[in-house]
């Protein structure tokens, strides 16, 4: 079966892959030349663990291909999956007209049925209105399906999360469109969740909103935690479950709706905009979201008295987006400059795909200063290495914005690197001394 894929991001790239190494003859698309001439390179954009190796077995096999010519993949697959992030206009409104305008040419193409897998972060009455533009430009409703298939994968673990999926919600209109993505998925997973088209698309919104919802509600209380001397991660093992949420890493501090979804927040307040009980909801979540970056300040000057004349390092990452007008990490820094403090800023994107050796800059960003402040969510930051970080730092203090790490490694690493590991709602780490609070050091 051939499959033309519109995209080359997380989604884009991973779906090629993994559906290629699955017997489908796919061509992976961008409207970005160098994107794909990169991809043919054997460059591609995003750091996923395993995706490289993926995608050049598939190419080296002829099931996978790269191309800039998407009306031509459109005209000869069977399957169309549309992974591209839908941008707002001037008013913060998703703005489909680049969209809807390639479907009408792709109506102009038809000979054969073909099924419209939408992927995208769309809003509601999307896929319905896709199904109207094919009927209008004369297409046989026998001779397409369109089908609402939103994506709950997390940044730096997409191959996982797509071979291993804790739900595939499918929205149609059909049952030869249901009976299409049994086949489709059949390789991956048997458990598809049928709906109407809206209530799909609603999904990616409610997932992501539910999910900060939690995260909200671990930061406070994880300053419960800090007050008193308590483990949030013991509390929040113990707490309920919801079992199709249970794969995706939930941690105090965590940014509302993940990462690299501003464009998406944007569009899902535009919708729900008139809704009162909505609009303090979110009032709720950023108050209790602003609280954590001044708790880190906090976390600072517990150990250095004062932040007056410090020099602190912070690894950053530039795909982290939040619900308040400045990201976790700019908040953080504008308040440490007001406490007097200097800055070092590294942005961990620029460690993407680098091996060990090819990381000196990182290293190089800490030299002579007094603590560092994790606030990336990379994994590439997660495979530091400790002795170059803790030789370059004037107090080996490590304060974790994103408890990155679990207590059981870092009483590891502190043991073997001589350093003090704090992080959010848990208690602290020290060489030879397990776990203490700050209080009992006071």
């Amino acid at each position: 079966m051939k499959l033309a894929v519109f995209g080359t991001n997380e989604i884009g790239l991973t779906a090629s892959a993994i559906f290629a190494s699955h017997g489908h003859n796919v061509v992976c698309t961008d409207e970005d030349r160098s994107q794909i001439d990169a991809l043919h390179s054997g460059e591609i954009p995003v750091e996923e663990e395993g995706l490289l190796e993926m995608l050049a077995e598939a190419k080296k096999d002829g099931q996978l291909s790269f191309s800039v010519n998407r009306l031509t993949a459109a005209s000869e697959a069977d399957i169309l999956l549309f992974t591209e992030p839908i941008p707002v206009d001037e008013q913060e409104n998703p703005d489909l007209t680049c969209f809807f305008r390639f479907i009408r040419k792709i109506a102009l193409t038809i000979k054969k049925h073909k099924t419209f897998i939408i992927k995208s972060n769309v809003p509601p009455g999307t896929a319905s209105k896709v199904e109207d533009i094919l009927i209008q430009q004369d297409v046989s409703d026998r001779s397409f399906d369109v089908v609402s298939n939103p994506d709950f994968i997390r940044k730096g673990s997409a191959v996982k999360d797509f071979l291993y999926p804790s739900q595939i919600i499918i929205g149609c209109s059909s049952l030869r469109a249901c009976r299409a993505m049994e086949t489709f998925y059949e390789p991956i997973s048997s458990s598809l969740q049928y709906m109407d088209h809206s209530s799909a698309e609603l999904m990616r919104y409610a997932y992501h909103t539910y999910q900060s919802l939690q995260t909200s509600c671990l930061t406070m209380i994880a300053v419960a935690a800090e007050k008193y001397g308590g483990d949030v991660e013991l509390i929040q093992g113990s707490l309920p479950k919801t079992p199709q949420f249970t794969e995706h890493s939930l941690h105090p501090g965590s940014s509302f709706l993940g990462t690299d979804t501003l464009v998406e927040l944007a569009s899902f307040r535009s919708m729900i905009k008139e809704s009162s009980s909505a609009n303090r909801m979110f009032k709720a979540i950023e108050e209790i979201d602003q609280y954590q970056p001044e708790l880190l300040i906090q976390k600072l000057k517990d150990f250095l008295g004062t932040l007056q004349g410090a020099k602190i390092a912070i690894f950053t990452s530039s795909t982290v987006k939040a619900l308040p007008a400045l990201p976790p990490y700019k908040f953080v820094i504008k308040k440490l400059k007001e406490e007097g403090a200097f800055v070092q800023q590294f942005d961990t994107e620029k460690t993407r795909g680098k091996q060990d050796n090819e990381m000196n800059t990182i290293y190089e960003s800490v030299q002579g200063c007094d603590a560092l402040l994790l606030m990336s969510e990379l994994v590439s930051v997660k495979q530091l290495n400790w002795g170059k970080i803790i030789k370059g730092l004037n107090l080996p203090l490590i304060v974790d914005g994103h408890n990155l790490y679990t207590l059981d490694e870092m009483r590891i690493i502190a043991n073997t690197y001589d350093l003090i590991y704090c992080s959010i709602g848990r208690p602290n780490i020290y060489k030879g001394l397990g776990s203490i609070s700050v209080q009992s050091i006071q």
